[in-house]
């Protein structure tokens, strides 16, 4: 069915007191006499909040974009939903963590349609690969010729209308306990549950149904035997193709009128639907006239992710599994097709030997035309150096390669009247991987006019212990993704971006840029509802150890083991590296095992175990990298200090990283230039993001140390110390000492 405005709003009102929805300002909800303040307990008026939802919503009556930074604390979900709920309109959002989805709509959308008293419309959204696949399932379910299924009754269903996640955190799913040939009854049996309890939803069409999304629930051992692969779905020949959960989800999703998703899914339906046309079909997502992006700030680093081309070691992965396919629902002889992937195998097997023994003492991760030239060198900034010495070795392996793809290509041309709808999607595959070969070796070729690589995208190659991976990544999406923009002006879609931390400085120009959006794009600065200088505190020092100083953690942990001490609650101690995260781990557990409890990243926990137990202790220390840097949420007590190594910069001799910097070099017609334009601001959002993590919530208090002496020293420490939270700043640590002891006898603390 389609959704009207009348299936929208809810119909139960007075029509002679009934004013449209979209035409009621926010302050009626969430104002000093809105109706939220007698309806929503502990509801309190925020007067960020209040802005954001304002402009919020005089941007949406306009059909225009605004980018909007919104402190922690602000209520910025509901500053954004209200709005674009009450415009009537059809709304896609998207996120980049899967824990800002589950709140979405877990929690905030079911809130905000019953507070606005609009009939609920809406789902999250995953991506193909994440969904059960019923003919996989079956086939499981064979291989016990004594498998009973479960019964439900409606009355059971109708009081547990969603599955509890205790229901399926069991041992049985565990990588040891799965059976090499076939996924064990008990999990099959969970499974089942997970299928009676979508279809009891989707019967009687409830809001949010799961529609059997299992990549979330069970580990990678059992999800690979029985998710949805596109490239082998068999669609209307398949005995289950009128259930099927991944299609009944899409059908799901374009009648709905607010649809979740995640920023992947958002470029990958770049090349499917077509929002702007009215005449195009929605396939993926409905005809929205409004998108919001919260956690903007990753949209450009996922992009052009998204957007790179690979070829390697999971591509024999994907060719094995054809196999598979073949001999399971094909009556052809497979000993040719078995015979030339065997060869094709090698090409790939001697080409993974090679860059093994080339990496054997180095760097994991290089330019590809490292490989390419015997004489390339890394450190030539020079945008248009010729390189003289082709390595021939190298050549002949990807001459190798290209020559076996070929000949596949070939041979499944010749047998493709067997399978034509599969097998055309084999070859499709084996084209692109065609292409990236002939497009990675001449990246460097500014002669040929056809090269619409050159300049624009980098080679990269990626050793890791079993695998290789070359791949084709754009240095930026600016153009792309400012031609979309256009067409939602043009096309009088709204469009927010927000997130915690956009600006530098309080300035949005590297955003704009990194996004294409106008200069001249309506932006809005929106403060924390915190009071920083009473809640927090932050310890800069000068002398801390270079940060280039090889003994440095041992130092900082020295320096800062007064402060440990005084620190009641948890401990934070972010690094920027996989080699200070280890280090940082030993010296804290030398010092303070004793007297804490010690978790570090790099042991055997999943880091949502690790921080569950982290919570529960209250008085750990937590040693992590990169992903605490972002995403976690430790309110009170149990998080009172947050440690940062250093300012986290990204590695200059990542090849991504260093193209975009000698790329902006080049068009700055400036050495240098992008230190200014790229690293620094990047390192600023970064740092925001692990600085955020400290206060939560608006009891919160504790304390900041950042361990990096530039932050005092050099010109450019400057903008890091202006784009942190308005908190008290010492750079004495007697002084630090004395205010986190304050915050410790404080009653600001009680009740945490």
């Amino acid at each position: 069915m389609s959704f009207s405005e009348d299936s929208y709003i809810d119909n139960n009102i007075d029509s002679e007191d009934y004013i449209h929805p979209s035409m009621k300002d926010v302050e009626c909800f969430i104002g000093p006499e809105g109706s939220f303040k007698s309806e929503v307990k502990g509801f309190r008026v925020r007067t960020g909040q209040i802005k954001m939802a304002k402009n919020w919503q005089q941007t949406l009556r306009n059909s225009e974009l605004v980018v909007c930074e919104a402190g922690t604390g602000t209520g910025k979900t509901f500053a954004y939903l209200i709005p674009a709920l009450l415009s009537g309109k059809t709304v896609v959002i998207s996120t980049a963590s899967k824990a800002l989805q589950d709140q979405l709509v877990e929690k905030d959308l079911p809130a905000v349609f019953s507070l606005l008293k609009l009939t609920p419309s809406f789902m999250a959204l995953k991506g193909f690969s994440n969904y059960l696949c019923l003919k996989k399932y079956h086939e499981e379910c064979s291989k016990y010729l004594n498998k009973t299924a479960l019964k439900f009754d409606e009355s059971n269903l109708e009081k547990n209308s969603e599955i509890d996640e205790g229901m399926l955190d069991d041992s049985s799913l565990s990588e040891e306990k799965l059976n090499e040939n076939a996924i064990s009854e008990e999990v099959l049996s969970k499974l089942e549950l997970l299928i009676q309890n979508a279809n009891y939803q989707i019967e009687k069409d409830l809001p949010n149904i799961d529609f059997v999304e299992v990549n979330s629930k069970f580990p990678t051992s059992v999800t690979r035997r029985v998710t949805c692969a596109p490239e082998w779905c068999s669609k209307k020949r398949c005995p289950y193709a009128d259930e099927c959960f991944p299609y009944l989800a899409r059908e799901k999703a374009i009648k709905t009128k607010v649809v979740v998703i995640n920023h992947s899914l958002f470029f990958a339906d770049m090349f499917i639907d077509d929002p702007f046309s009215p005449l195009s079909p929605a396939i993926l997502l409905p005809k929205y006239r409004t998108i919001i992006f919260d956690e903007a700030h990753e949209l450009p680093a996922i992009g052009r992710e998204h957007m790179s081309e690979t070829v390697g070691s999971t591509d024999m992965d994907k060719l094995r599994e054809d196999l598979r396919y073949l001999s399971k629902n094909q009556n052809i002889p497979l000993k040719p097709f078995e015979e030339r992937f065997m060869k094709l195998r090698k090409v790939y097997a001697d080409v993974f030997s090679y860059l093994s023994t080339v990496e054997a003492g180095g760097s994991n991760k290089r330019n590809f035309l490292f490989y390419k030239y015997e004489d390339y060198d890394e450190n030539n900034r020079d945008p248009f150096i010729e390189y003289q010495k082709v390595n021939q070795e190298f050549r002949g392996l990807m001459l190798n390669m290209y020559r076996e793809l070929w000949e596949y290509k070939e041979f499944i041309q010749d047998n493709a009247d067997f399978d034509e709808e599969f097998f055309n999607k084999v070859l499709a595959f084996i084209k692109v991987k065609i292409d990236i070969i002939i497009s990675l070796m001449k990246l460097d070729d500014r002669n040929d006019p056809k090269n619409i690589y050159y300049g624009k995208y980098v080679g990269t190659v990626d050793v890791q212990r079993k695998t290789f991976k070359m791949s084709l990544t754009p240095l930026e999406i600016s153009d792309f993704f400012g031609r979309y923009l256009e067409k939602c002006y043009s096309s009088s879609i709204g469009v927010l971006m927000t997130s915690a931390t956009l600006a530098v400085n309080h300035k949005f120009d590297k955003f704009l840029i990194d996004i294409g959006a106008p200069s001249d794009t309506h932006t809005l600065e929106v403060e924390s509802s915190f009071d920083y200088k009473k809640q927090a505190a932050v310890y800069l020092d000068g002398n801390f150890p270079a940060h280039n100083d090889v003994d440095r953690i041992d130092k900082i942990v020295d320096k800062l083991e007064p402060v440990i001490n005084q620190v009641k609650g948890g401990i934070f101690f972010l690094t920027t590296s996989r080699d200070a995260l280890v280090k940082a781990s030993s010296a804290l557990r030398r010092k303070f095992a004793r007297k804490r409890k010690i978790y570090s990243q790099n042991e055997k926990l999943s880091n949502s175990d690790m921080l569950q137990k982290f919570k529960n202790d209250g008085h750990a220390i937590l040693v992590g990298t990169s992903s605490f840097w972002a995403g976690v949420d430790v309110p009170g007590q149990a998080l009172s200090l947050v440690i940062i190594d250093k300012l986290p910069f990204e590695n200059v001799s990542d090849p991504i990283f260093k193209a975009r910097c000698d790329y902006y070099d080049a068009k700055a017609q400036k050495k240098g230039a992008s230190f200014v334009r790229i690293s620094v601001p990047e390192a600023v959002i970064d740092l925001r993001q692990g600085v955020g993590r400290l206060i939560r919530h608006e009891k919160d208090v504790g304390g900041l140390i950042i361990c990096d002496p530039r932050i005092v020293n050099k010109s450019y420490g400057s903008q890091f110390v202006k784009s942190l939270p308005n908190m008290a700043i010492y750079n004495n640590l007697e002084e630090f000492e004395s205010f986190l002891k304050y915050l410790n006898e404080s009653d600001k603390i009680q009740g945490q």
